[in-house]
């Protein structure tokens, strides 16, 4: 098969590149190696406010299931102490089911135009004279795809030994990951729908541990392994254990995260290929979702002048960003912005 694009993996950023690249008239194909766009689930399904965000949302909100986000508590789980109560000004937008979003993503892109492929697996770049020329397949229907641009949207996993910033253009340092589980939680206790708690304290066990409370009952939360989720709920000493003492997991995916999660990696893009989202080492689904935007809009550049020297341009383009001055770090946000509410107001500011 032969395309003017074809974008691996169909998560936000990807599924975003493809609709705006269908929407320009491009030929777009996306591979998707699950046998469901959606799955597996990787984060709280917590949409950042800003005007992308509240412009593209208007378009689906009346099909999608949402819960409007209405303030994030910083609170030390011993004494209970809240150190920050940031309310909504802006920036709260949206938790979302990660599964039913994405394949919300995946009708518009269709409806644009792209073509998209589940249960195929990309497991390498094909290059020709040290350019990628597209992408090699485990599928016997289709084993090859070729294309004048490829952009690699492979998540999380990307950072990994079996991903492609990992073997493409992330250094050592850069790519160092840490493992956990992501859960959704039923019977979690003292939580309101729409109310983002995050636990910050020295004890390593429920350090950084956060609650997202979706509507329905749901709270979304993750734990570093299965051993300190059991370890917490048996625990009587702080204030989180006390809330998901009686709680159960409906869901439990593993995932792979870096350890500087956010900070884009210093190269994004490859001759013939660009990298968008957690490929890119950007975090958070609106920041993956914009910088999807940004690759197609380069893309297509590219393809019509018949000049791939121009997907230079997208590094330039991503580095002149909001979401590279405002980066979706969300381990790191004492070290960037000093607090959680400086974070959120300048967030909010975010425009493409």
């Amino acid at each position: 098969m032969k395309c003017d694009i074809v974008v691996v993996g169909a998560g936000p950023a990807g599924l975003w590149a493809a609709k705006t690249a269908a929407e320009e008239g491009l030929d777009v194909v996306v591979l998707e190696e699950h046998a469901a766009v959606g799955l597996p689930k990787h984060c709280s399904g917590w949409l950042l406010g800003c005007e992308f965000t509240h412009r593209f949302f208007s378009e689906i909100k009346e099909i999608l299931p949402y819960q409007k986000v209405l303030k994030m508590k910083v609170i030390d789980p011993f004494s209970e102490q809240i150190k920050e109560e940031i309310e909504d000004t802006g920036w709260g937008a949206y938790l979302v089911r990660r599964e039913l979003f994405d394949r919300e993503l995946a009708r518009l892109a269709l409806m644009a135009g792209a073509k998209l492929f589940l249960n195929v697996k990309v497991m390498e770049l094909r290059k020709e004279e040290g350019r990628v020329v597209g992408v090699g397949t485990t599928s016997r229907r289709l084993p090859e795809v070729r294309a004048k641009v490829t952009i690699c949207a492979d998540g999380m996993k990307s950072a990994t030994s079996g991903g492609f910033a990992r073997r493409e253009i992330a250094s050592d340092e850069e790519a160092e990951i840490y493992t956990g589980l992501q859960m959704e939680l039923i019977g979690v206790e003292g939580v309101s729908p729409g109310e983002i708690e995050i636990y910050e304290v020295e004890d390593p066990i429920p350090a950084g541990r956060s609650l997202w409370p979706h509507a329905a009952g749901v709270t979304l939360a993750s734990f570093s392994s299965m051993d300190h989720f059991l370890q917490l709920k048996k625990r009587k000493d702080n204030l989180l254990s006390r809330k998901i003492s009686r709680a159960s997991p409906i869901y439990i995916g593993g995932y792979s995260n870096r350890k500087r999660m956010g900070f884009f990696y210093r190269k994004v893009v490859k001759e013939g290929a660009l990298f968008v989202g957690e490929a890119a080492g950007g975090s958070g689904i609106v920041h993956g979702m914009i910088t999807g935007l940004y690759a197609a809009k380069v893309a297509k550049r590219a393809i019509k002048e018949n000049n791939l020297m121009i997907l230079r341009d997208y590094e330039e383009v991503l580095r002149d960003s909001d979401i590279y001055r405002n980066p979706f770090c969300y381990r790191h946000i004492k070290e960037v912005y000093g607090s959680y509410a400086k974070w959120l107001e300048m967030s909010k500011e975010i425009k493409l």
